[in-house]
Formats: C-alpha cells, structure tokens, sequence
C-alpha cells in the first residue's frame, strides 16, 4: 500500500544499478495483469505454462508462480504510477542486507535471466512503464488469531532485530524511501490522501476529526528524534509474516520507510485493536521486543497514539484504495464505527 509524497533522500541517484531496455505490451485494463505477469516470467526463464496464482489485490498485483520445479516464486507487479525504479531498489537493497544479517528471515529476491533485480515491461499508453521484481516464495501461513498470544514475544524480538540492524545500517547513498511523519500520515500532504475520504457518516466524521487532532497533538510532543524515528517496516500486519513451525517470516517491503519504530507494533495489531486480549497482546510484543533493545517507559506510554494513527491511516488508505477487496472488507465489517469505539478510552485518557 504506497502512495507518492515526500521522502528521506532528496538527491540524485549515485551508482543505482541501471535497468536495461524495457519490452512494450500492449495497453490492458488494470484489473487484469496476467499478461504481462507471463511476460515478465519469461524474462526469468520461466515456461509459458507455468501456473499463476493471483493474490488478492491491495495495492500491487502479487502472483505465486508454479513451474513444476517444487519451488514455486512470488511476483509482484507494482502499481503504474507508484515506486520509483530507485524506490523499489532502496526495498530490494535492505532486504538483502536483511537477509545477509538474519538468514531466512525474509525472502529472497531473485534475478532475471539477464541478472536484474528490477524487470521494467513498459505498457502503451495511458498506463506506462511497470516494474516487477521476483521473490523466493517463503514457507508457511498466517499467524492463526487464536494464536498470536503465542507469537507476539516472538515478532516482538524480531521487530527489535530489524529496528537494530536499521539503526547500525549505512545506507547507500542513492536509497529513497518515503517518510511517514506526521505531515505525510494525518498532516497536509499525506501519502495516501486525507482519511476524510473514507469516511461518509457525518458522527463518524465528527469523532474521528477529534481523535485526529488528539494524535496529532501527542505525536508532535513526542517528536521524531533519532532514537524514536528509522527505518522501519511500516506494514508488520499478520498477512505480511508467514509462521512455519517455530519459525516468523517477515514479507513485503513495499511500504518500508522512514517512521516512528512503534509504528511497526500498531502494524501488527491492524484489524485486531478491539480484541479483549489486546492489551496481553502489546505486553507480550513488548516484552520480547526488550530481550533485544530497550524501549523506554515514556515511549510504552505512547503505544496507543500509535495504534489510532494507524486506524485512521486504514481510513485513508480505504479511500484512496477504495476498488481493492481489503477496502471493501473493510467497509463490509463497519471499519469507521470500530474505530470510532475503540478511540472512546483512548479520548476519555488523553482528550
């Protein structure tokens, strides 16, 4: 889920890798990618038969793709209009130094037969160019949400993990990833557009204005220091980690940036804010975050401003993404009522 706007590196790129000539297709509606999704599997040498299997759609168009070697592949086909080539290749660049620190912790990224990371396949007009990239399919499924009493300690430790390595990282000098401060979350140039628009019911509207102003307010006190504010992944819902035995595989990068760190915790309790066990949850994840880094009693304090900003980033993201099946899901089970119940202690605490 991405949208354009305001971002950590605003420099020319400096050595980026360079994509080679891209492949014209001929122009298709947007809800159907399969085309070009075998296009670009024959530029990593796959058959023509192999099989497709589409993932529903949020943001990107995501294949799992069977050729009959036993080890199937994933391909995801970003959104014209969406990642820079060199956006994309900043995700790529730490998921590889991810991989080369913690192992199997997250997919790995394969390339074309030619050797690119990048595949770009260019659509005819009005679409444009498409960038594809082909990741490693990681074993496993969703965490059960009967079971995430039993996982939290563990995604805990690992979220501590990817906020160390992020911190110790030296970037490369070319990396561009958005930032998701108060200006581009809640503020006057969000990526994913002003949360108003998912929201019709005038009371709805009325609550949430003032939940808005309340994170606002709290994230401005908070700041956006060093050791507050990195890089993070910025999407840790259960649909992005994949459990297999004892083992968390954490997949899909796509909206990695610049954020608070205990944005990643509200992440993780996306659509599972109102569970009678959710605060067992946020100490269970804390306490396994503090077997790998400190977390200061302050910041604890402050997990609740972020789990509202992320249900109203939801909203947002429900508007702009209003034709996706998460969006629709999401108006189906009455997403702006819930929010609006769940905020009523947190305004009654800190309004």
């Amino acid at each position: 889920m991405n949208r354009g706007g305001s971002y950590d590196n605003h420099g020319l790129a400096v050595n980026i890798p360079a994509l080679p000539a891209p492949e014209t297709l001929p122009a298709a509606g947007l809800e159907d990618m399969t085309e070009l999704a075998r296009a670009a599997c024959a530029r990593y040498g796959i058959a023509p038969e192999s099989r497709l299997h589409r993932y529903p759609l949020t943001e990107n168009w995501t294949y799992r793709v069977e050729d009959g070697s036993g080890s199937p592949s994933v391909l995801r086909i970003y959104r014209p209009g969406g990642r820079s080539h060199q956006e994309i290749m900043s995700e790529l660049a730490w998921m590889t130094a991810l991989g080369a620190a913690f192992g199997p912790l997250v997919p790995g990224v394969i390339p074309t037969a030619a050797g690119c990371q990048v595949l770009e396949l260019t659509r005819e007009a009005p679409l444009g160019p498409c960038y594809c990239v082909m990741f490693s399919c990681a074993p496993g499924r969703e965490p059960a949400e009967d079971m995430l009493a039993d996982w939290f300690p563990q995604l805990g430790a690992i979220t501590a993990r990817l906020h160390q390595q992020a911190r110790s990282w030296s970037r490369p000098a070319w990396f561009r990833r958005p930032r998701w401060d108060m200006s581009t979350t809640l503020g006057d140039r969000p990526h994913w557009g002003p949360w108003q628009s998912g929201v019709d019911d005038a009371g709805e509207r009325r609550q949430l204005e003032r939940l808005a102003g309340v994170v606002m307010a709290r994230l401005g006190r908070f700041g956006s220091g060093p050791g507050r504010f990195g890089l993070v992944h910025a999407d840790l819902r259960l649909a992005n980690l994949l459990v297999d035995g004892d083992r968390i595989t954490v997949i899909d990068f796509e909206d990695c940036g610049l954020s608070w760190y205990l944005y990643d915790l509200a992440c993780a309790l996306t659509f599972n804010e109102g569970r009678p066990d959710v605060r067992e949850l946020i100490a269970l994840w804390v306490d396994g975050y503090r077997q790998v880094e400190p977390l200061p009693a302050e910041d604890e304090a402050e997990i609740d401003t972020f789990i509202m900003l992320r249900r109203l980033m939801l909203t947002a993201y429900a508007g702009l993404r209003h034709d996706t099946g998460l969006a629709a899901q999401m108006r189906a089970d009455g997403y702006n009522a819930q929010t609006c119940a769940i905020a009523e202690p947190y305004l009654r605490h800190f309004a």
